[in-house]
């Protein structure tokens, strides 16, 4: 249920709980703060100690506050603090702000003290930020609220930020206010006591004047419901993520590689980028992405035309897409004739485009209407010349003719230069929603967040269930495991298991005799592969637990006493051999570990005995789509080997991703696995795992 947060950000009135004339005293600086900033509507200073504080009426306690007070400030001392709630509380004032300290960061008391807040917002069912944190800032005319102690209140603008961090965020807000982007609402969580970034995400969603939100977080509150909410609220509010806060590998050991491979930060990577959140990995990125995307068109693709009156800077621009993956296709023949119908013989009519300095508006104006044909988006370059006969502004007219006419193409203007003669030219474009960079480097670094942004839209799309499974007949095998005390399943188990969600398995058969080894051997043909199965074996290679190549009776007789003796020198109890026939094809892996706070988490990649030292794998959080796992796929380096290559067949990757989507199911319905590990996966003219590691 959806909490109602509008009378904490558009308070009716604002009651600062510890006020004092006292320069350098936190509660007073935030009601100078209140003061200051013009807030729209009533301030009541609270401080038993006073009666008048900066000229406004004081009031002695809580219980004195006029019913207007719809939210409180709390800046006292901590061991004040939790009364302060209570009485809150009693007098119904249900939206707090809690900027003391001295909480769960603070040791073993301040836990303590934690949990007896959450027990009183509970109680009282309170709307509380913080506590430890700087405050909240709602800079809408109608509101004018800085209801915390930054030293910088940003002007109105279409983002929300959102911060874990009181320090960082002033610090955004700093450089948000040096680059004209606008913050219509400012939180600092502080340590999530009551309120988390899932509680705003939820009333922004609601929220019309927020077309984006901005989000510095250190960890998730709830990873699943923040997964499902920027799911559904990206749609239509981009949503980009600063996050940090990078945490250490876990001490216990893990059998898997799936386990040994994954690190919370490629985790993170994969759950926000499946979510539909654009993650940044600096403040500087943050303000390109916020400042594109704030403007800028969602391309359809990325496909990219750039136009530029200076040839070396346009030059600069393409070398700047190709490293960022943004396309700058070549133009087709006749838009080249009709470029050369009005461009002078001298112009450069590949792309990019260069109209020489002698370009007029006309030349932008008709040129980028050509190549717009053929393009998703265009980076226009105009340097006014030495000699130019028209007001720059007559350029800026053109282009916004243009953008008018392609409304969902972006256009992203290049000026090298500040000089103040662009003003105009400048504010016309800012004007029609296109936005002007100084350098090429940084309008491409721009267009690309913005195919980004484009590209997660298009990957929007329900979790595929296409194939039926047999979850029963899946939960009972692990089910009589567990019931046997296994900490593993055998391969036989799990070549069940698997074939319940219709994943491929090699075929096999166990040595029970000389007879039965030879007539499988017929069946499948030689060479065969010989290896141990025992639920205490994680890593068969190690052990020389696996002998592969053997070509006839003999080889398979020699190969069968050797791994007797494996078995008997390792102590692997209840060990069994088993044949399986030599599969040619790619080694790959897929297998799944579980994140303790993200859940299942999908490996593919490049496998076999080298994968640790290549780690070529991407990740992929549960649930995944087949889009995700076709994503997962092509995103490893070594993906133009699963194409035709040296005479093998170019694998299915339509159907490895479905696998991969299968993988992911059975993860989720049986939350008693805790590790697989498919490796080597065989990918040649057929698919089928020919190893089965699965730990419960």
């Amino acid at each position: 249920m959806p909490k109602d947060l509008t009378r904490l950000l558009a308070p009716r009135g604002v009651a600062v709980v510890g006020a004092s004339p006292r320069q350098g005293s936190v509660a007073g600086e935030i009601l100078r703060n209140i003061v200051r900033y013009g807030y729209t509507g009533e301030v009541y200073p609270v401080n038993p100690k006073h009666d008048t504080v900066n000229d406004l009426k004081c009031y002695h306690s809580i219980t004195e506050l006029p019913d207007e007070a719809d939210l409180a400030v709390l800046a006292i001392n901590r061991d004040l603090v939790l009364n302060a709630v209570a009485e809150c509380g009693e007098r119904g004032i249900s939206n707090l702000v809690i900027i003391t300290a001295g909480f769960k960061e603070s040791g073993e008391d301040g836990i303590k003290r934690e949990q007896r807040l959450q027990q009183l917002i509970v109680e009282y069912n309170l709307n509380v930020v913080g506590p430890n944190c700087m405050g909240i800032i709602n800079s809408d005319p109608a509101v004018s609220l800085n209801a915390s102690f930054s030293r910088w209140f940003p002007s109105d603008g279409e983002i929300a930020f959102i911060s874990q961090s009181g320090s960082l965020g002033e610090t955004v807000l700093e450089f948000f206010e040096g680059m004209s982007l606008g913050i219509s609402q400012f939180i600092n969580l502080g340590n999530r006591a009551g309120l988390s970034e899932n509680d705003f995400l939820l009333h922004l969603a609601n929220d019309d004047h927020i077309r984006l939100v901005f989000l510095y977080l250190e960890s998730f509150a709830d990873p699943h419901l923040f997964r499902r909410l920027v799911e559904g609220i990206g749609r239509t509010k981009p949503i980009v993520v600063l996050k940090s806060g990078r945490t250490q590998a876990g001490a216990a050991a893990v059998a898997s590689h799936t386990g040994s491979l994954t690190t919370s930060d490629v985790i993170v990577d994969a759950f926000l980028s499946q979510s539909g959140a654009i993650r940044v990995s600096s403040i500087k990125e943050a303000l390109t992405v916020l400042g594109a995307v704030r403007w800028g068109a969602i391309p359809e693709g990325n496909r990219t035309v750039i136009l530029t009156n200076a040839g070396g800077a346009g030059i600069i621009a393409a070398d700047a897409c190709e490293r960022v993956k943004v396309d700058v296709p070549q133009v087709s023949e006749s838009v080249k004739e009709r470029l050369a119908s009005f461009l002078p013989p001298e112009a450069g009519l590949g792309n990019p485009v260069d109209m020489i300095a002698t370009a007029s508006s006309s030349d932008y104006e008709r040129t980028l209407h050509e190549t717009l044909t053929e393009a998703d988006a265009a980076i226009v370059i105009f340097r006014p010349p030495l000699v130019f006969n028209e007001p720059p502004e007559t350029v800026a007219e053109g282009i916004v003719r243009v953008a008018e006419e392609n409304p969902g193409k972006p256009i992203l203007v290049c000026t090298l230069s500040r000089s103040a003669n662009l003003a105009m030219f400048r504010e016309r474009l800012a004007a029609a929603r296109i936005p002007v960079y100084t350098m090429p480097e940084t309008a491409v670094e721009a267009l690309a967040s913005l195919c980004r942004v484009g590209a997660l839209w298009r990957m929007r799309r329900p979790i595929d269930r296409y194939v039926s499974v047999d979850t029963d007949e899946a939960r009972e095998i692990v089910e009589q495991a567990l019931t046997a005390k296994q900490g593993a399943l055998t391969f036989a188990q799990g070549s069940d298991l698997l074939s319940a969600y219709h994943i491929p398995v090699c075929p096999f058969a166990y040595v029970e005799g000389d007879a039965a080894s030879e007539a499988f051997a017929a069946q499948v043909g030689y060479p065969l592969v010989a290896k141990i199965d025992a639920t205490n074996l994680f890593h068969r290679f190690e052990h020389g637990a696996v002998i592969t190549g053997v070509r006839d009776e003999h080889e398979l007789r020699t190969a069968i006493d050797r791994l007797h003796k494996v078995i008997e020198e390792e102590k692997l109890s209840g060990g069994r051999i088993l044949l399986q026939p030599m599969i040619e094809g790619r080694e790959l892996i897929m297998g799944v570990n579980r994140d303790p706070s993200f859940g299942p988490v999908i490996m593919f990649g490049i496998g076999g005995t080298f994968v640790e030292a290549l780690k070529d794998v991407s990740f992929g959080v549960a649930p995944l789509s087949i889009e995700h796992a076709r994503l997962m796929i092509r995103s490893i380096r070594a993906f133009p080997l699963l194409g035709e290559f040296r005479g093998q067949p170019a694998v299915d990757i339509s159907r490895l991703a479905t696998i991969l989507h299968r993988l992911s199911r059975l993860s989720l319905d049986i939350p008693q696995i805790a590790e697989i590990d498919l490796n080597p996966f065989m990918a040649g003219s057929d698919l089928a795992a020919v190893d089965i590691l699965i730990k419960l």
